[in-house]
């Protein structure tokens, strides 16, 4: 079984280990943030989508929005030690979809982040 804690160690489930892993608080404040952070930088995605059909974005929501771990041993301070934090960063990574006329975009991903 795949956890966010097991992630920073690469345990089953996880290609490789990440110095970060993060999850929603919950569902209703992911779908908030995210149709927040959309209406609030449209006219940057929509340039974005129109140059590179691919916009990322990283938003301070200025709340909680994601609990997790980061490794408190990254960039060699020491072993691998998950240490449980909270956030109030979200990543969102936006695409057009692959052959759309008009242009279609479409969320690939969106979830909480740590700093850096």
């Amino acid at each position: 079984m795949r956890t966010v804690e097991g992630r920073i160690y690469s345990e089953t489930g996880w290609d490789k280990a990440a110095s970060k892993s993060y999850k929603w608080t919950d569902v209703g404040t992911m779908n908030r943030e995210v149709n927040r952070y959309v209406r609030e930088n449209w006219q940057a995605i929509r340039d974005d989508l129109a140059i590179d059909q691919f916009h990322e974005g990283l938003s301070d929501a200025g709340h909680r929005v994601g609990q997790g771990y980061y490794n408190k041993g990254m960039y060699g301070a020491g072993p691998r030690q998950a240490e449980y934090g909270e956030t109030s960063l979200f990543r969102v990574r936006i695409r057009v979809v692959e052959g759309s006329d008009p242009a279609v975009p479409f969320i690939v991903s969106a979830f909480p982040a740590g700093l850096g």
